[in-house]
């Protein structure tokens, strides 16, 4: 049994599981800048001040239904 787990932790650690590694930290960063330049966007600052201002305007609507009851 202990012989199976050091094989199967070798396998594990071989230069492919490098590689993977250093793909992702890669992708992750990719990620990263990209919605960094998202969140900085024109567009983005847009749709959030529309999205804020019609969730404050339903919850107002709401708040004015509850009061009815």
């Amino acid at each position: 049994m202990g012989q199976d787990k050091d094989k199967k932790q070798e396998k594990t650690s071989g230069p492919l599981n490098k590689n993977a590694g250093n793909w992702m930290d890669k992708a992750e960063d990719f990620i990263d800048e990209t919605a960094e330049k998202i969140h900085q966007s024109e567009t983005y600052r847009k749709v959030d001040k529309s999205l804020e201002k019609a969730t404050k305007s339903l919850f107002r609507k709401a708040g004015r239904w509850w009061g009815k009851r």
